[in-house]
């Protein structure tokens, strides 16, 4: 359990839960121990790691959940990601354990095989959720669940008082920072060409991309950033388990994923009053009101991109800050007390 976006939610709900008395948290990782992992052993809760092969379908896999429910009793066992809902609604199910919550955390593409194959999986949820409306919308599209079952519950954000980061920062330097899973789906490789034709025409406003995560991609985007003769200009800071200090050094945040089910590094950089550029695929539609709190910009679309960050680099300060102010204001219904709440609310409701 390393990074990325449903780790951080899982180590945020189980702060979350631990305000909430009534609650006895078990957290089972299907994989490996990672970095999310001690920060959650850090918290007093241990998570158990399956170390398994998480390949759909593995039979011993299931069986190992099973034994594990049958034998601490759960009330609820909730599944997030295709992995998770695969072997652990089944064996939830089989288990006989009464609430059954499976979590569909992107925008999937499933062919007529999977869509069927998830639907016989998901009928053996009690509810399942849609991180987005968008991704709701998806799932119930692919006739993988009907309307009725699925409920949209948004993931909680939070962000640490963290003010700098120990780093010379060029006071007249505008900077871009991107946080995401270095992936093929988070469009890294646009945004860079994107960014290279910017610097070629805004030398004087001292352009800076900083890109915050790891990853698959890592490598060839590095060689893409030095083949570009952009070393200087673009900088990898690989993962961070604190992003906010890289948020409020910067100016702007940019994301052009080709489809987002709902981005927590969004609603961070929005919490930290930061402007921002994202996908208009899937959950960022629901979160930014175009010109309002963002930008939404097409993915596939190399030349708004570069239009829409050569706009924010000219944007006068004080309507940044504006924008940025909407933006923070826009974030506060994602705070952890709203997800747990409306967490419990679709726990009771299936009870």
């Amino acid at each position: 359990m390393d990074f990325g976006g449903l780790e951080r939610r899982v180590l945020i709900t189980a702060i979350g839960f631990q305000q909430n008395p009534d609650v006895e948290l078990e957290i089972f990782v299907l994989g490996s121990r990672g970095k999310t992992s001690d920060e959650i052993s850090a918290l007093g809760i241990q998570p158990k790691h399956f170390n398994s092969k998480i390949k759909i379908p593995n039979i011993k896999l299931i069986y190992a959940l099973y034994r594990q429910f049958k034998l601490i009793r759960p009330d609820v066992v909730h599944t997030s990601s295709a992995e998770a809902n695969f072997h652990g609604l089944i064996a939830a199910w089989l288990a006989g354990v009464p609430v059954r919550i499976g979590e569909e955390i992107g925008f999937p593409n499933h062919d007529w095989k999977w869509s069927l194959i998830f639907k016989a999986i998901y009928k053996l949820a009690t509810k399942v959720i849609g991180i987005s409306k968008a991704v709701k919308d998806r799932i119930v599209e692919l006739g993988e669940v009907s309307a009725d079952k699925v409920e949209v519950v948004y993931n909680p954000v939070s962000v640490t008082d963290s003010v700098s980061i120990k780093i010379s920062v060029d006071p007249d330097a505008f900077i871009f920072v991107s946080i995401c899973r270095l992936v093929p789906v988070k469009n890294l490789q646009t945004l860079i060409l994107a960014f290279k034709e910017l610097m070629s025409s805004e030398l004087h406003e001292h352009p800076k991309l900083w890109i915050v995560g790891d990853g698959t991609e890592r490598e060839k985007l590095e060689k893409q950033v030095h083949d570009l003769e952009l070393n200087d200009h673009v900088i990898f800071w690989g993962f961070q388990m604190d992003v906010s200090p890289y948020l409020k050094a910067a100016q702007a945040f940019v994301l052009p994923s080709l489809s987002e089910g709902f981005s927590i590094s969004l609603v961070e950089a929005m919490f930290c009053g930061l402007p921002c550029i994202v996908t208009n695929q899937g959950g960022p539609t629901e979160i930014i009101e175009d010109k309002e709190t963002g930008f939404l910009i097409d993915p596939h679309n190399q030349d708004q991109i570069l239009d829409t960050m050569r706009k924010m680099l000219h944007l006068p300060k004080d309507h940044r800050k504006t924008i940025g102010f909407k933006a923070q204001q826009a974030a506060k219904k994602y705070s952890v007390s709203n997800y747990i709440n409306r967490l419990l609310e679709v726990y009771e409701d299936c009870r």
